[in-house]
């Protein structure tokens, strides 16, 4: 069933999310700005690649840079939706199993599609309950969370930056007083531990940000919103100690997109 609160959503923000939401289009400008569109030699806007980012001097996002390393939670979450799709679907009278096979990973990728579509309008909701332009039940449970965690705070929502090692990004949410705070959507949250919902993944993303803007003392919070009940949440705040090992991490995955893009993104390279 899909939650009411979802009708707050007006088709033109959904747009703005789901427009070119490949991870090849995900660059910024050296002054921190989105690139994600470029018009191309036949006059009509494309994904900024690779070859643009070099000839504009663009630099990659985190999430592209992450891009870069292995999710097993993913992958596991990918299979076990092939193998639903091959044990629910019924193969045709005549099908070959080439043909059924195709057919299992359509509808299994067209599970993964949904789910993505999914997280995109329940971050929209968020985005516009933190930018003042509408609210719902969802933001108005997160904003509670906060204040009773992190009181008298004053909140930046979605905000871009570009860091001078050669990457940028979008922060879903961060304070002044530097606690950086990503949303994540995630399927039948009730019940479940937030610590073991986190991947160093998440770590590294939060730290990156928060190098990008110049902090180092930071606090780091990860928010898991249900897909289906947008009403249930999970919070979990990562500890201090591991700040620093996902900022190294970070940086080490930073220069081994660098090789093997054979493009140095870092500022004034």
């Amino acid at each position: 069933m899909i939650n009411k609160q979802e009708e707050l959503i007006d088709n033109s923000t959904l747009d703005s999310y789901n427009k070119f939401t490949s991870e090849s289009g995900h660059w910024y400008t050296q002054e921190g700005e989105p690139m994600y569109t470029i018009i191309g030699a036949n006059g009509k806007e494309r994904n900024t690649n690779l070859r643009d980012a070099k000839k504009e001097n663009l630099v990659p996002s985190v999430t592209t840079i992450l891009g870069m390393i292995a999710k097993p939670a993913l992958e596991n979450w990918k299979i076990d939706q092939a193998l639903k799709s091959a044990l629910t679907l019924e193969r045709h009278e005549g099908e070959s199993l080439n043909s059924f096979t195709y057919r299992c990973k359509d509808d299994s990728k067209s599970i993964g599609i949904r789910a993505a579509q999914q997280g995109t309008k329940i971050h929209a909701m968020i985005e516009r309950g933190f930018l003042g332009e509408g609210t719902s039940k969802t933001y108005e449970i997160i904003q509670a969370w906060l204040d009773e965690n992190f009181p008298d705070e004053e909140w930046i929502a979605e905000d871009s930056f570009c860091a001078e090692s050669g990457y940028g990004g979008k922060i879903d949410l961060y304070s002044k007083s530097g606690i950086f705070v990503d949303f994540k959507t995630k399927d039948n949250l009730e019940g479940k531990d937030p610590s073991k919902l986190v991947y160093d993944e998440h770590g590294m993303q939060l730290s990156a940000y928060a190098q990008g803007c110049g902090f180092t003392d930071v606090e780091r919070v990860s928010i898991f919103v249900d897909r289906k009940n947008t009403e249930l949440i999970a919070c979990h705040i990562w500890d201090k100690d591991s700040q620093s090992k996902h900022t190294d991490m970070f940086n080490a995955i930073l220069d081994y997109w660098k090789l093997v893009k054979n493009y140095d993104s870092s500022i004034n390279a």
